[in-house]
């Protein structure tokens, strides 16, 4: 209700910059909703899978930039289920790194792709990959960012108590480790 509510204020509104914005925030309230979806269709009440959470997220956030023809997004990586909490707070990142990603990544490229993976590794902390094969970006950049999705990214992953780190690798590597459990 809440993304339709946007989509209707979006089409009253003329300047590119702010029709940007209300599109950032539908997808942001899209990612909540697709958790949601996910939690009442699921067979374990507060706990979201989170493969096919991402599928649901790429899929979504493709359409609302009118890119599924031309970008892909995989999701390498086993089921994995976490608690609703992680979750939303996992979706919420992966949403905004996906947009960065069609916003800046594939600039002048006809098609790319993006990778998702959420693995759990040996020490029980939890590895969260985003990847493109973009034009790339220096680390540098990351850090001089200012803006309300480079700020919701640093105070979720301090809210998960993670750590941050980007990568040029044939594009942009994001990767997110945090501690927190797997519901089984």
């Amino acid at each position: 209700m809440v993304s339709s509510l946007l989509a209707l204020q979006s089409a009253k509104v003329t300047d590119p910059n702010v029709q940007e914005a209300i599109q950032a925030s539908q997808n942001r309230v899209q990612s909540m909703g697709i958790i949601h979806q996910k939690l009442y269709q699921g067979k374990q009440l507060g706990a979201i899978e989170m493969r096919d959470y991402f599928n649901n997220l790429g899929e979504n956030i493709l359409n609302s930039f009118d890119a599924a023809s031309r970008i892909t997004i995989e999701c390498p990586m086993p089921e994995l289920v976490l608690d609703i909490d992680t979750a939303v707070s996992v979706g919420l990142i992966t949403n905004e790194l996906i947009t960065n990603s069609l916003k800046y990544a594939f600039v002048g490229r006809d098609n790319g792709t993006i990778r998702i993976s959420l693995t759990r590794m040996d020490d029980d902390s939890l590895l969260l990959m985003v990847a493109d094969n973009g034009i790339g970006k220096q680390p540098v950049e990351a850090v001089n960012e200012t803006g309300f999705g480079t700020q919701l990214v640093e105070l979720l992953t301090r809210q998960l108590e993670g750590t941050l780190t980007y990568e040029n690798q044939n594009g942009t590597l994001v990767k997110l480790r945090f501690k927190r459990p797997v519901i089984t």
